[in-house]
């Protein structure tokens, strides 16, 4: 249907775990296969990789890599490293998973050996033109397709809630569950986590306007007949936009398009606008079909009205009742566009006038779709046969840059009638069921020569036989083991026998009584807090007082807005006061590197360091200590394996579970610029904290439970952190002071309860 490149994932390490995915023989199968066509195969492995896990990488890859895998996507720091180093000729595109939302980050994609970026889909086009301009990169943008509530590889509530981590490629949707704001049970906006599919084919001159040079369209857990209707119009109008044509596209395409797939209508997405309640699918998640009417009288067991488009035989339609209650229908016969129809109805009951009517299967679109993936690709072929008398035939096959050439039997006088130029052409142009056509055929032909069939369909074959093997084999490649380096141990020392105690602190409410605790030695502040001040020099000048280390936690998301303002106020980051940094992303690590920083940096954990490799290219690419968190998604066993000489530990407290663009109030309530708490319920009745940090127009949604860890026994032993972080964001002053007794009795190493319900996370459990 027109892709020029196809990802798919095989059995290991694609954030796609519970689609149908590829084993060795059929992807081994599938590089073969996209090559004789001349287009691309790109193999996902773009999840964060354990450390148990990322030796295996090599071996998963190797059979691949020698086949012709054309790229590999990836997301872990660690897996890229490895990859570098065991495949240095292997394509390797940064998956939107790695959060690169600016120049910085695509600068320190580019430099790991990247040669394609998949930003986050939050950019606007400008962001991604300045990208495409500094980095000089392929950029890879998503232009149709399901839309993730958070910014990718930021996500952790499918992993908190049920132990699936869409980091792993198990994500459980959970943004498209029902959602209620605390006090209401507001039903018309059940899903206010749900976005609307992306659609952009109206807007694609601007897109490729825009420095975007690959499109992709998200298929991986959709059906054969989604993905190929939705890829043959993007072709289509790629290609009318290539012809310079003026652009315009059916309204018969973008009906093609809702019917096959759409969550209430689409979105443009991000590329025009920063968010919006228009971008949002809040009444229900699943496929809403196409308008087709609107009931106008209800009789004795039926319903009439009039049809808005073209009803046909076994038609499947829906009218629903509310989110989860609905009456399907299938059209019995034909019924032209402003005709009356007239329905077998159910529940009657529950019916009115006025409701809508959707089409949820357009019978004759599916069976032309149906038909379409039974049609096999063919290659157009140049080809050139020479038939002389006396010498043996010879069938000349071109194809770009490939080209064979097969020789038959020698060819002799007849001895009636001899063959003529048009018979051999039409026989030689009955390619039937194989994948090849003949563009062009010169035929080269003496005069009364005897050419049996058989020896035609015999070079014929011959020949095509031989252009599958000139397409696949030059893919081919030898893997060589890489030369084996000394493995420089790592320059992690434990700083102190004595672990320290950090608070974060989100909000500077309860800020005397930290700083006035003896035994904090660390104090990390949010800069979204600091910022926004009028005085922020007195309280870091007020925390040094107090003969505390003050670090700031820089935004988690950093778009162009937030380093514009980070190198506004660049003199305040690295002003004497500020002993450290808390890093979040790519865009941020960069931008210091780039800057010479030379204090301390702290990766916060969802700056992921999930095997020894990851942490060594963290070191690599700034040339200072960086001092790890261990990550959130590890259990107790798998962090040991990392061997963590010098490293935070988060014992307590909330967690963002999503980090949005969007936002729950503005799409609810209405803006007020307003910095709020909002509570979200879910089905089961539990919290979900949603913070509107109208700063920044950033929305967290936090876990309703802390996490705490710190009645864990022999958890500073098993782990020996070098300090202890205690993170302080919406509890009330006796809280802040219970909290802060748990840590000093968690530093003398005694076990410490907390009165607050609380989870421990996945330091018991694995995350899948």
């Amino acid at each position: 249907n027109g892709a020029d490149a196809v990802y798919l994932g095989g059995e290991m390490f694609g954030a796609r775990a519970y689609a149908g995915n590829f084993n060795k023989e059929e992807l081994l199968e599938a590089i073969d296969y996209v090559h004789l066509y001349g287009k691309k195969l790109f193999l996902t492995v773009n999840t964060l990789m354990k450390e148990e896990e990322l030796p295996l990488l090599p071996g998963f890859l190797k059979p691949f890599y020698e086949q012709g895998l054309d790229a590999v996507i990836v997301q872990d720091l660690g897996a890229v490293s490895v990859i570098r180093k065991h495949f240095p000729k292997l394509e390797i595109h940064a998956s939107t998973q790695m959060t690169i939302t600016g120049v910085h980050g695509a600068r320190i994609a580019k430099k790991m050996g990247a040669k394609r970026v998949v930003p986050a889909r939050e950019l606007s086009l400008e962001e991604i033109q300045e990208i495409k301009d500094d980095t000089g990169l392929d950029m890879e943008c998503f232009v149709h397709g399901a839309l993730c509530y958070c910014y990718s590889g930021q996500c952790f509530m499918s992993s908190m809630l049920g132990g699936r981590s869409g980091n792993r490629g198990r994500c459980a949707g959970t943004c498209r569950l029902p959602f209620y704001l605390d006090g209401t049970k507001n039903t018309k906006n059940a899903y206010p986590l749900s976005l609307k599919d992306l659609c952009t084919i109206e807007h694609l001159p601007e897109i490729l306007d825009h420095g975007v040079d690959s499109l992709k369209i998200e298929g991986r857990m959709k059906g054969s007949r989604y993905v190929g209707e939705v890829t043959r119009i993007y072709r289509k109008y790629v290609d009318l936009y290539l012809s310079e044509k003026p652009y315009k596209v059916e309204s018969e395409d973008l009906k093609i398009l809702m019917e096959v797939f759409n969550r209430g209508g689409f979105t443009g997405g991000y590329y025009k606008e920063y968010h919006g309640k228009d971008m949002m699918s809040m009444k229900r998640p699943d496929h809403q079909g196409l308008y087709v009417g609107k009931i106008s009288k209800l009789m004795k067991g039926k319903i009439s009205f009039t049809a808005q488009e073209d009803i046909h035989k076994g038609d499947a339609l829906q009218i629903r009742i509310n989110s989860e209650e609905k009456v399907e229908l299938t059209s019995p016969s034909e019924f032209k566009a402003g005709s009356k129809v007239v329905l077998n109805g159910q529940k009657m009951k529950k019916l009115h006038e006025g409701m809508e009517i959707k089409r949820t299967l357009n019978h004759p679109m599916i069976e032309r779709i149906d038909e379409g993936l039974k049609q096999k690709k063919k290659e157009n072929l140049k080809g050139k046969i020479i038939i002389q008398k006396d010498q043996c035939a010879k069938l000349i096959l071109k194809d770009g840059e490939d080209h064979v050439e097969v020789i038959g039997p020698v060819i002799e006088e007849a001895q009636k009638n001899g063959a003529m130029p048009a018979d051999i052409e039409k026989l030689l142009k009955k390619t039937g069921q194989t994948h090849y056509t003949f563009e062009e055929l010169e035929v080269d032909l003496g005069e009364n020569l005897f050419v049996p069939g058989s020896v035609l369909k015999k070079l014929r074959k011959e020949a095509f036989a031989q252009m599958d093997q000139t397409k696949i084999l030059k893919y081919r490649r030898t893997y060589e083991d890489p030369v084996k380096e000394n493995d420089v141990a790592s320059s992690q020392e434990q700083e102190d026998s004595k672990i320290q105690i950090a608070v974060s602190m989100e909000n500077l409410e309860y800020l005397d009584i930290v700083t006035e605790d003896r035994e904090v030695m660390k104090i990390y502040l949010s800069w979204m807090e600091l910022k926004q001040q009028e005085d922020p020099q007195s309280i870091l000048n007020k925390i040094k007082t107090a003969g505390k280390q003050c670090y700031l936690m820089l935004p988690q998301i950093a778009r162009k807005r937030q380093m514009e303002e980070l190198k506004a106020k660049k003199d305040l980051i690295f002003t004497n006061e500020i002993d450290g940094l808390l890093v979040r992303n790519l865009e941020e690590f960069s931008w210091l590197i780039e800057e010479g920083y030379q204090k301390e940096m702290i990766a916060d954990y969802m700056f992921y360091g999930y095997n020894k490799e990851a942490v060594k290219e963290y070191q690599r690419l700034s040339g200072i200590q960086i001092r790890m968190t261990y990550p959130s998604e590890l259990n107790k066993k798998e962090m040991e394996q990392l061997d963590l000489l010098n490293a935070d530990l988060f014992l307590y407290g909330y967690q963002p579970l999503m980090v949005s663009a969007q936002c729950v109030k503005n799409n609810l309530r209405g803006c007020d610029k307003t910095p709020s708490w909002l509570t979200l319920k879910d089905r089961y009745n539990a919290n979900f904290f949603v913070h509107t940090s109208c700063c920044d127009c950033i929305n967290e949604i936090y876990n309703g439970k802390p996490l705490w860890v710190g009645n864990e026994a022999g958890i500073l032993n098993d782990l020996h952190p070098s300090v202890i972080r205690f993170h302080i964001t919406r509890e009330n002053e006796v809280q802040v002071k219970e909290i802060l007794n748990a840590a000093k009795s968690i530093q003398k190493g005694e076990r410490a309860s907390l009165a607050t319900e609380y989870t421990t996370g996945h330091l018991k459990r694995e995350v899948l």
